[in-house]
């Protein structure tokens, strides 16, 4: 299964980002991974959340510029041999990974965790469950 990733663009500037985790706080969003990124005019926040919708709502309410996409979350040990198996089952395959960052889900049986942007999120998919590894399905 595939799960929506929130990307947000906030301006680059000092108390943006604080500003932006208060306001999920206090609407009692739940972050599970968060990776920031910076380009010159704009920080670029990747979310994953327990409350996809009322995020979307949220963020849309506040007319924040965002994009939702679709991305693929394995479940893995911590040895970065993991990594390794995961990019060349892939690449084997021919699917190639757009971009890929992980994240320690520790208020859930998951684990550490994969996201990954595939080309083809639902052949990766595929040949990831066909070949061993867990495919997470919600973070809730």
């Amino acid at each position: 299964m595939q799960l929506n990733q929130i990307s947000v663009f906030l301006p680059n500037k000092p108390g943006q980002l604080a500003n932006f985790f208060e306001y999920l706080m206090d609407n009692k969003i739940y972050i599970r991974s968060v990776t920031v990124a910076e380009t010159e005019d704009y920080g670029l926040i990747l979310l994953l959340v327990d409350q996809f919708e009322k995020c979307l709502n949220l963020i849309e309410e506040r007319e924040y510029l965002h994009s939702v996409t679709e991305v693929v979350a394995v479940k893995m040990t911590d040895n970065i041999g993991q990594l390794y198996e995961i990019a060349k089952t892939l690449g084997d395959n021919n699917i190639n990974i757009e971009y890929m960052y992980t994240f320690a889900e520790k208020s859930s049986e998951v684990g550490t965790v994969a996201v990954l942007r595939l080309d083809d999120n639902t052949n990766g998919i595929k040949v990831l469950n066909q070949n061993g590894f867990q495919v997470v399905e919600s973070f809730k």
